[in-house]
């Protein structure tokens, strides 16, 4: 679950993988949303398809957008599908022999008509260097995004901002 590109327990599927140029394209995204990058660095990032989401590429980072698993779809609120996040990455980790994430932070803002909540975490895989995701669950009246940022450099902060200065990058469909 913890590797790059499988932390949502689902196996890649890559069906395409191509360079993302139009800077004022959309990329449709799960849940209803899309991801339209402008004129940013984000526009090269390069697209990876994977069986219940779709990655963007933009060394160092690494973007992935998810369907929400069902606990944190279905929550009331944002603070309740963090919960359901925190005890659900828990779960995963100790099913696969391995501690659960350590939160860094936490943290709830407003990106354009986005509400969000944060989580930042360092993951310590066997035989690896540890691991820095910032996971994001974005909400917009009932529809819910589920949202991974992380960064080869593992600079906590520098992911933080990130993923704040893209959050209102995201949007949904049509508006």
């Amino acid at each position: 679950m913890f590797e790059r590109g499988l932390l949502s327990g689902a196996a890649l599927a890559l069906s395409a993988s191509a360079a993302f140029a139009a800077s004022d394209a959309c990329s449709p995204l799960p849940g209803g949303f899309e991801f339209c990058p402008g004129d940013t660095a984000w526009a090269g990032a390069e697209v990876v398809p994977f069986t219940n989401g779709v990655a963007f590429d933009l060394p160092p980072y690494w973007l992935e957008v998810m369907e929400a698993p069902e606990e944190i779809a279905s929550a009331p609120s944002l603070e309740a599908a963090f919960d359901a996040l925190v005890a659900l990455q828990a779960d995963q980790a100790r099913n696969e022999g391995l501690d659960a994430p350590e939160v860094l932070g936490r943290d709830a803002f407003s990106a354009g008509a986005l509400e969000a909540v944060t989580m930042t975490t360092r993951i310590t895989l066997p035989e690896d260097d540890p691991m820095i995701f910032v996971t994001m669950i974005a909400g917009q009246g009932d529809q819910r995004l589920f949202v991974t940022l992380d960064d080869e450099n593992e600079d906590a902060a520098d992911v933080e901002q990130e993923l704040r200065r893209i959050a209102a990058l995201f949007s949904l469909m049509g508006e």
